[in-house]
């Protein structure tokens, strides 16, 4: 048993003590300077913000399964501990970036927010979406194009639409032209054309189509596209164009 009669100088005194000897490791390891200790991993039974790397439990699923829904991998080791492990903290960090959020990695109320209304309810697709045997079903809450086979999501990736005044289009339309080497004059009469290729027309000059800006910049505020839905994932679209027939039902919907 420990004197009572130790001073706070003795702290580090003390705590070296413990280090040496092997006695109450765990509780000298945790202990600091002026003597309050390090906030432990939670265990999300209930949901409690900020979520951070370590915590683990039931909403810690619950943010695996959002982001997963978005296309996020997430490793089967973090997934069956439910941990939120360093590749969890990347994919959030991912999401924070996709819309302008502080890339720390940690899920405080403003993050989670953003991804619950992100994913909305995690595998549900608008019926529009599944009641043709191929669809394009395009979300603008979540900037997301799925690729959807007999209901089924075959494949997912991150699009932008048209900036303001150039917005893309809302509704459910068919793809009636294809064109895998497109361009666009939209920089002018007397300037190079723009490259849109693997272009899937489905209202008017709207296309779903690759970009390269977008593959070079990303996301940033006020990025965005003349109206089309542009693709960042090159060998992406170029796999589903092939897949993609005129006469695909495409559904593009605000989540």
């Amino acid at each position: 048993m420990w004197g009572q009669g130790v001073r706070k100088g003795s702290v580090a005194l003390l705590v070296t003590a413990l280090l040496i000897s092997g006695v109450g490791a765990t509780a000298a390891q945790a202990a600091t300077a002026n003597g309050h200790q390090r906030a432990e991993p939670a265990r999300q039974a209930e949901l409690t913000l900020p979520m951070k790397t370590g915590d683990s439990g039931k909403y810690v699923r619950v943010l695996q399964d959002q982001l997963q829904w978005l296309g996020y991998s997430i490793p089967w080791r973090e997934r069956t501990l439910g941990r939120l492990g360093s590749h969890t903290r990347s994919q959030v960090r991912e999401v924070q970036k996709k819309f302008f959020r502080t890339q720390n990695g940690v899920v405080d109320e403003r993050t989670w927010s953003t991804i619950r209304r992100a994913a909305g309810r995690v595998g549900s697709l608008p019926s529009a979406c599944t009641r043709a045997a191929k669809t394009l079903c395009i979300d603008k809450t979540s900037k997301l194009m799925r690729y959807v086979v007999n209901g089924k999501v075959r494949q997912t990736m991150d699009v932008r639409f048209g900036v303001p005044g150039l917005d893309t289009p809302n509704g459910t339309f068919r793809v009636w032209f294809r064109w895998r080497n497109a361009t666009s004059g939209i920089n002018g009469p007397n300037q190079p054309r723009a490259p849109m290729p693997y272009a899937l027309f489905f209202a008017g000059d709207v296309a779903v189509h690759y970009s390269p800006p977008f593959a070079a910049r990303g996301y940033y505020p006020g990025g965005g596209s003349h109206g089309c839905v542009n693709v960042a994932d090159l060998a992406g679209m170029r796999w589903l164009f092939d897949q993609i027939p005129v006469g695909t039902l495409v559904h593009v919907y605000q989540g």
